[in-house]
């Protein structure tokens, strides 16, 4: 088949060699955000600078880009109803933020004891009759601020994508004058950080809807995907990253302007270098849906197998890693940063058990309740009956 044929053959949606891309994807960003996070907290090799963090937040980013496109095509292949949608995405995300939560706040327990300074501010601690519904109904990143469960950090951006997966259901499954008032009072709740990083959410999106007419030959998708991975070690590594976080603050010096009180980003600390990120990885995704490099036999299992434990490993990594922190660890050699890695992979494979691994028994919980009430709405006496 010639290049010529090739670039005339409209790319599918979500084909199975672009699913694994993505799969991939999800692996390394998770891995990044790791090596990121070990190096703020000291408890990674000194030849790992500060450069390494950065990469934690545009890996974040990349998360953002692929739930975007992953939502609208699970939306857009198969015909669901909002309580579908509705159940699909609670059951994906409680299945993995109840249960880590709840170990988060049980390390902490321990570390604390180790190191209590490691674990301040500790106000939340002492009130989980409040922040435990709080942070499981994700008003963590609305107007109350930046507050994360306990040493969470990697909760901020669930806090986004949740709002993210509302804004979306009520855009798709409503109609008429009703869409545009829940459009606005989601808006409304969301508040300006989380509103500030929707485009990033929403190119995902539209990837997933350019891609069934995307027209490029292999060699062109392989050249865009060499291009980006080279743009993004030139952002990465040259200046350009300081101009526009300058940017960005200069951005949010200008809200603080106009708003009766001063602009506080909270974790959407530099947007528009999040907006080049977001752009340099969609040409990556562009080019991954039609280089046709196909992956085969293990390797996918492999990938595939990987990727069913990101999230769970993003979600919990940080407070282990904090954990070691307080146990004393402090720039270690590279063997002992191996096991480190090890044990946050073991605590993960353990999370997964009771939480990501289990989701369709967190799916017919959710639906159980679901059922419990409608037969309670149902059966109960109308008023003045």
């Amino acid at each position: 088949m010639t290049a010529t044929r090739d670039a005339a053959r409209p790319a599918a949606t979500m084909t199975p060699a672009l699913s694994v891309w993505l799969d991939l994807c999800r692996v390394l960003a998770a891995l990044a955000v790791y090596i990121g996070h070990s190096v703020y907290l000291k408890v990674a090799p000194s030849a790992l600078t500060l450069t390494w963090h950065r990469s934690a937040d545009d890996a974040v980013i990349a998360f953002f880009v692929i739930s975007g496109l992953v939502i609208a095509h699970t939306t857009r292949d198969r015909q669901l109803s909002a309580g579908q949608y509705a159940l699909a995405r609670l059951s994906r995300v409680y299945s993995v933020a109840l249960p880590a939560v709840l170990l988060a706040l049980a390390i902490d327990l321990v570390g604390m004891r180790f190191n209590p300074s490691l674990y301040t501010p500790d106000w939340q601690y002492p009130r989980l009759w409040f922040y435990l519904p709080f942070h499981w109904l994700f008003l963590g990143e609305t107007w109350f601020g930046a507050i994360q469960p306990f040493s969470m950090a990697p909760y901020w951006s669930l806090g986004y994508e949740v709002w993210y997966y509302v804004l979306f259901g009520v855009a798709l499954f409503l109609r008429g004058p009703l869409r545009w008032i829940a459009l606005i009072g989601v808006l409304a709740v969301m508040g300006p950080r989380i509103v500030l990083l929707l485009p990033v959410w929403l190119l995902g999106v539209w990837l997933q809807r350019c891609l069934p007419g995307l027209r490029m030959g292999p060699r062109a998708a392989r050249a865009l995907m060499g291009l980006a991975v080279a743009a993004y070690l030139v952002f990465f590594l040259s200046g350009l990253r300081g101009v526009t976080d300058e940017a960005s603050r200069r951005l949010y010096a200008g809200f603080s302007q106009v708003l009766p009180v001063p602009f506080d980003p909270g974790s959407t600390v530099h947007v528009l270098s999040d907006y080049l990120v977001a752009l340099i990885f969609a040409g990556f995704v562009i080019g991954c849906a039609r280089c046709e490099w196909d992956f085969r036999g293990a390797g996918a299992r492999w990938i595939q197998r990987l990727a069913g434990f990101t999230f769970s490993f993003y979600l919990i990594h940080f407070t282990l890693l904090v954990f070691a922190s307080a146990l004393g660890l402090s720039r270690p050699g590279w063997g002992l940063y191996g096991v480190l890695l090890l044990a946050v992979l073991a605590a993960t494979w353990a999370l997964a058990q009771v939480g990501e691994l289990r989701r369709d028994w967190y799916r017919a919980r959710l639906l159980n309740l679901w059922n419990a009430g409608a037969w309670w709405r149902r059966d109960r006496p109308r008023a003045g009956a």
